[in-house]
């Protein structure tokens, strides 16, 4: 071969190898944007927290422990913000996120608010107006964490006309702004259930986006605004359960 083409096939390795190294360095836009596209959030539905067995509820015992093994698993828990910029574009994600919910605002949300605050991990509380909750513990979860709509009556909206849907979601939007002085853009449907007419009011009342209930991760920013899937937490889930759907359900 000689000793010029010996060195001409030296320099095609070269060149290939440096060419895999900027490649695995540098990706393409179009496989930037599928490794983006590819980032799950579990976003974790909570109800109550008590001892009472029903099928929306955990103990507080259990609430800690789950809390214990986000942490001691490497998962950062992100505040609904976070989690928004993501999903519309606008924001980055920390490595192994996740996202705690609380639905209805009963009493125990109390309860809630204090296990999570005694592991440093943010929460959105998801509030209708027949909350047993007072104004005044609304307000210090507005403080502790996030708080969103989830209608007047905690309602059945596409089982109501248009007028309703939109009765029942602008004046939870307008009591919630009451009490913690900040505004309300987000909203969980009751019971998981929507319609197109019940998104249109959830629109015109000044929401932007809305959480569902028993589903599955939600991969940003793919996900759909009006329909962001979360999963739900219920007293069956023992630590090899809660693993399997934080990893990937």
């Amino acid at each position: 071969m000689g000793r010029v083409g010996v060195w001409r096939e030296a320099r095609a390795v070269l060149c290939a190898l440096l060419l895999v190294q900027v490649l695995v360095a540098y990706p393409s836009p179009a496989r930037a944007m599928a490794e983006f596209a590819s980032i799950r959030v579990p976003i974790l539905a909570y109800h109550n927290v008590d001892y009472s067995g029903s099928e929306f509820s955990v103990t507080p015992e259990q609430l800690d422990e789950q809390c214990r093994w986000l942490i001691e698993n490497g998962y950062t828990a992100i505040t609904l913000w976070q989690f928004w910029d993501a999903a519309t574009g606008s924001g980055t994600l920390p490595a192994n996120p996740v996202m705690l919910t609380n639905d209805d605002g009963w009493s125990s949300a109390m309860t809630f608010a204090e296990v999570l605050g005694r592991h440093g991990l943010p929460a959105t509380y998801f509030i209708n107006n027949v909350s047993p909750l007072a104004p005044d513990q609304i307000l210090v979860l507005s403080q502790w964490g996030v708080v969103e709509a989830h209608t007047v009556t905690h309602a059945h909206l596409a089982e109501m006309d248009y007028d309703s849907q939109v009765a029942e979601i602008a004046n939870n939007v307008a009591y919630l702004e009451q009490i913690t002085g900040q505004p309300i853009h987000l909203m969980a449907w009751p019971w998981g259930e929507s319609d197109e007419s019940a998104v249109q009011a959830a629109a015109v009342s000044g929401i932007v986006g809305a959480f569902g209930l028993g589903g599955t991760g939600a991969y940003v920013p793919a996900v759909d605004p009006y329909h962001i899937p979360r999963i739900l937490m219920g007293p069956s889930d023992d630590l090899d359960t809660f693993a399997a759907k934080v990893g990937w359900w």
